[in-house]
C-alpha cells in the first residue's frame, strides 16, 4: 500500500480549502451574492462604518412591518460591512484590553514608564469613541 508523502498531502488540503473558500464566497446558500462591504483601514474608520450602516440598518427596520426583496439584498449588503467592522473593532478592542492591563500592572509596580506609555497608547485609542 503506497501512501502520500506528508507535504504533499498539505498541499493538497491547503488547496481543497482554498477551492471550497472560493465558491463560498461567490454565492452564498441560498443562492445570494455575497459582497465585500465597506473595509475599514483604522479603528475610526470601523467605528464610522458602523455607526452609519447601524443608521441605515435602523431605517429599514423602523419604517414598515414587512421588507421588499429589494430592502433584503440592500440589508444583505449593509450586513458585509457590519461584519467587517465588527471584526475591526473587536481586534482593537482585545489590543485595547491588553494595554489597559499594562497600565493596572504598571501602576500595581509602580513603574510609572509603563503607565505613563501604556496609559496614553490606551487613551489614544479611547478618545475615539468620542467622536
Amino acid at each position: 500500500m503506497k501512501f502520500i508523502h506528508p507535504s504533499l498531502a498539505l498541499v493538497l488540503i491547503v488547496a481543497a480549502s482554498i477551492a471550497g473558500s472560493v465558491a463560498a464566497d461567490e454565492m452564498s446558500p441560498k443562492g445570494r451574492p455575497h459582497f465585500e462591504g465597506k473595509q475599514a483601514e483604522t479603528f475610526a474608520e470601523a467605528l464610522t462604518n458602523f455607526e452609519t450602516a447601524n443608521e441605515q440598518l435602523e431605517e429599514y427596520l423602523e419604517e414598515a412591518d414587512s421588507l421588499e426583496p429589494a430592502d433584503l439584498a440592500h440589508i444583505h449588503e449593509l450586513t458585509y460591512t457590519l461584519e467587517n467592522a465588527l471584526e475591526m473593532i473587536r481586534s482593537e478592542l482585545s489590543d485595547l484590553a491588553i494595554t489597559l492591563e499594562e497600565v493596572h500592572l504598571g501602576s500595581e509596580r509602580g513603574d510609572t514608564e509603563i503607565v505613563l506609555e501604556a496609559g496614553r497608547n490606551y487613551l489614544s485609542v479611547t478618545e475615539q469613541f468620542d467622536d
